[in-house]
């Protein structure tokens, strides 16, 4: 075998490894409720762009008040969230952080510092790789998203309710 065959046979090798992350990714993300209504053929151009992460527990997903470059959907696990170091509310598996970031044009900041649970994985896909997904990908992106902040639109509304109902606890 030659340079240029060694070479040829190294980049395949490569190249299939890179194909075999992107698939495993994808898996990933098929396996969360937040990627359901997104068809295989479009997941797979978002798994490109989203990174798997494993945190600790106590390891920091955000911090209050650095800008937002990216949002993150849980595939395992837990984490907490703290306004002003008091806890505001939990987030797990299949719910999102950060989703502001895929809708604004201008710098956000992170509005609540996001501590795991315990052991938490999670995808992160920066706002960089947003601008890279096709448009078909992005409107059923648009569509999990808007599902994802509907859900926790509801969930408020019952916190909320439920403080109307119960004051004097609550105060």
């Amino acid at each position: 075998m030659n340079d240029f065959d060694a070479i040829q046979a190294s980049l395949s090798n490569f190249t299939k490894r890179l194909d075999e992350a992107v698939h495993d990714r994808e898996n990933e993300l098929r396996k969360c409720s937040f990627f359901d209504p997104i068809p295989s053929e479009c997941l797979d151009s978002i798994a490109i762009h989203a990174d798997i992460i494993t945190f600790n527990k106590g390891d920091k997903l955000t911090v209050e008040g650095e800008d937002m470059d990216s949002f993150f959907v849980i595939l395992f696990g837990s984490v907490t969230a703290y306004y002003k170091e008091k806890m505001v509310g939990s987030i797990r598996s299949g719910e999102c952080i950060g989703e502001g970031v895929f809708f604004a044009t201008e710098t956000l900041e992170r509005s609540a510092t996001v501590i795991a649970d315990n052991q938490v994985v999670a995808a992160e896909i920066k706002k960089t790789g947003l601008d890279h997904i096709p448009p078909d990908a992005r409107a059923y992106m648009d569509k999990a998203l808007l599902l994802a902040l509907f859900k926790k639109l509801q969930g408020a509304n019952r916190k909320i309710e439920d403080l109307l109902r119960y004051p004097a606890v609550n105060s």
